[in-house]
């Protein structure tokens, strides 16, 4: 069954709540913890090349050091991707017609 804008928004939404107490300190912060969270939702349903590539991006580019990479990467892979079922990530796969790589 496909999954609706409304339970996707929803899913969005618990998928960020974890990274929500680094975004508390200050706007600037906050931002950044937005655009982080909108890499993260697109890297988790593009798969696994494309989550090594937002580790590259925030690094280089966002200039993050060392130590605050892993902290995402741990709130991410530890707090973050496990939120999304198997079938939500299929169905999101499905939605954004996103195609494994053969």
């Amino acid at each position: 069954m496909p999954i609706t804008q409304t339970e996707i928004q929803a899913l969005f939404n618990r998928f960020g709540a974890p990274l929500a107490p680094y975004a508390l300190s200050s706007p600037e912060r906050r931002e950044g913890a937005e655009v982080m969270v909108k890499a993260l939702w697109t890297a988790l349903i593009a798969g696994p090349e494309m989550e090594e590539e937002t580790w590259k991006v925030f690094k280089e580019q966002a200039h993050l050091e060392d130590e605050d990479l892993q902290a995402v990467k741990d709130c991410y892979y530890q707090k973050m991707k496990p939120l999304v079922s198997d079938q939500q990530l299929a169905a999101l796969r499905d939605r954004y017609r996103v195609k494994k790589k053969e």
